[in-house]
């Protein structure tokens, strides 16, 4: 649209005629002719009283006019002022999201390779084994090496009746971790405490750290989309 296209609408639209109009801009009524018909840009200050009329902000009288208008408009230090701050909005934006796209990047990247080697979730698990409770001043290894100290003469029969009693308070119990914790280490428990043995170290792919991978190769290519739409989008500003 015109400069001058623009400015016939807006009048239309208050249902205003020509010299009605050059009235309340406080101009003649030919200059206004003259607008209207592209044969003349108006002043700086004809400009700021033409958006006071009329209500409007610059955005509102020169967004949508052609490109040769626009060009034309920039000669007004309003106009010129306000493509200016366009100008450094639109750096600013591009700034900000390239920033973003970059951050994308680096955190994908550090993702994925965090998930790959592991870093958050181990990749071993522990096996370790209870074979029971314990109670208080017992040996943490009477359920593996039971020892009884008695006399010759009461050995083999005290020794099967404390052999009986150890196999009776038998309660094998497992435990899968990711922390090691030694190869063999004590818990206390109601009624005594427990003494776990170290069983068997396997090693696995947690879900976890794969989750990880893929949250780091979706940011990742947010952050490649990114750059790529930037580098687009700024070949038209």
């Amino acid at each position: 649209m015109r400069f001058g296209e623009k400015l016939k609408e807006l009048r239309n639209e208050k249902e205003w005629t020509q010299p009605e109009m050059a009235e309340a801009i406080g101009i003649e009524q030919s200059y206004w002719s003259k607008l209207e018909n592209d044969k003349s840009l108006p002043s700086n200050d004809i400009f700021i009283r033409i958006l006071e009329v009329f209500g409007l902000d610059i955005a509102d009288l020169v967004d949508d006019l052609d490109q040769s208008n626009k060009n034309q408009l920039r000669q007004l230090p309003e106009v010129a002022d306000y493509y200016h701050r366009q100008k450094q909005l639109i750096i600013g934006n591009r700034q900000r999201w390239l920033l973003g796209s970059a951050v994308l990047v680096a955190l994908g990247s550090a993702f994925i390779y965090a998930g790959n080697v592991h870093l958050f979730f181990s990749d071993v698990v522990y096996q370790y084994k209870s074979y029971g409770v314990i109670l208080e001043a017992e040996s943490k290894e009477i359920f593996r090496r039971p020892h009884l100290s008695i006399s010759e003469a009461a050995e083999r029969d005290e020794r099967a009746k404390f052999m009986d009693a150890i196999r009776v308070r038998v309660d094998e119990e497992y435990l899968l971790t990711s922390d090691f914790r030694g190869n063999v280490y004590n818990l206390e428990v109601g009624g005594g405490s427990r003494t776990y043995y170290l069983q068997d170290d396997t090693e696995i792919d947690p879900w976890q750290s794969k989750l990880v991978v893929f949250v780091g190769v979706l940011m990742t290519m947010f952050g490649l989309v990114g750059l790529f739409l930037e580098k687009k989008l700024s070949r038209y500003h």
